[in-house]
């Protein structure tokens, strides 16, 4: 859960006072695990959490595939949520006032860095951009928690944050491996051949509002060996920018690089994060800034 250091932090607007777990033995013991306060309650069932007057917003963190049912209740009960973007409708019907999802990669310290590059005028006017990635799920073995769609959405959420929109675009998603391998979180074998629905591969082509064009191709399983995860280019009238990284999720594992090429002089600069700070949390290399603030943004 990325947000937790957050909620915990001295920083935090919030105060976490329940948690709702597949049942109210499991949420115990993460109260206990977070090391949360004694007080925190604990419960079962979503629709408890729901029920409970005294609890103003709820936060969703589980797997994607599981939004719906987790967070329904709460949005049925008028409550507040985070992560709900498969609901925002049901936000509406409810009068909800704060319904928003968790799109943090915009506010990340490499969006907020390009941002700042483009604004200076070092590239000049942005021409093009390409992106070229992989999401590390839908490979040949899968964790069997993990057998859903490549998700390129949080990725091109954060391009269109530091490019501008789209004005027009055309996708197409395959699904190249109808089969594969799940494993369980210890390594074992969950099925030798689990039937696979949800596409691999997504590739975009489109038109910003700028005027830049993008080509954007994002696939499931590990990249080549010793290459980047994801990279990332945008060309423009005065040189080039490079950015590499992991993978495909920015807002979870941050990126390794951002260097400019200046055609005029034909040298090539890295650029320091314009927000800098960085942390492990969860085992994964995550920005501290883009949960944040993202946190902070969201408090009326």
């Amino acid at each position: 859960m990325l947000i937790l250091p957050y909620l915990q932090s001295p920083d935090s607007k919030f105060k976490i006072v329940a948690v709702c777990n597949s049942s109210v033995e499991s949420a115990a013991r993460s109260v206990k695990e977070l090391k949360l306060p004694s007080d925190v309650r604990t419960y079962g069932n979503v629709q408890d959490i729901a029920d409970d007057k005294d609890i103003d917003l709820v936060v969703c963190a589980t797997r994607g595939d599981r939004h719906y049912k987790s967070i329904l209740p709460s949005l049925n009960a008028g409550k507040n949520v985070f992560e709900a973007k498969e609901l925002l409708g049901v936000a509406e019907e409810n009068n909800v006032k704060l319904a928003a999802v968790g799109l943090q990669g915009r506010f990340d310290a490499t969006v907020e860095t390009l941002k700042g590059v483009l604004a200076e005028g070092r590239l000049g006017k942005v021409l093009s951009t390409a992106i070229t990635s992989q999401g590390l799920i839908a490979g040949q073995t899968e964790l069997e928690s993990q057998t859903y769609l490549v998700d390129p959405l949080h990725l091109l959420d954060t391009v269109q944050e530091a490019l501008g929109e789209f004005s027009s675009f055309q996708s197409l998603l395959s699904n190249r491996r109808p089969v594969v391998k799940t494993v369980k979180s210890d390594g074992s074998v969950a099925k030798e051949n689990a039937k696979k629905t949800t596409p691999d591969h997504v590739m975009i082509q489109g038109s910003l509002k700028s005027g830049a064009v993008l080509s954007a191709m994002i696939r499931g399983g590990a990249p080549f060996k010793g290459s980047p995860g994801l990279e990332w280019s945008i060309y423009g009238e005065k040189g080039e920018i490079r950015i590499t990284g992991p993978s495909a999720f920015i807002e979870i594992v941050g990126t390794n690089s951002i260097q400019l090429h200046d055609s005029a002089s034909d040298e090539v600069v890295e650029i320091a994060l314009k927000n800098g700070a960085r942390c492990w949390t969860s085992g994964l290399l995550t920005n501290r800034v883009a949960v944040t603030t993202r946190q902070q943004r969201f408090v009326p």
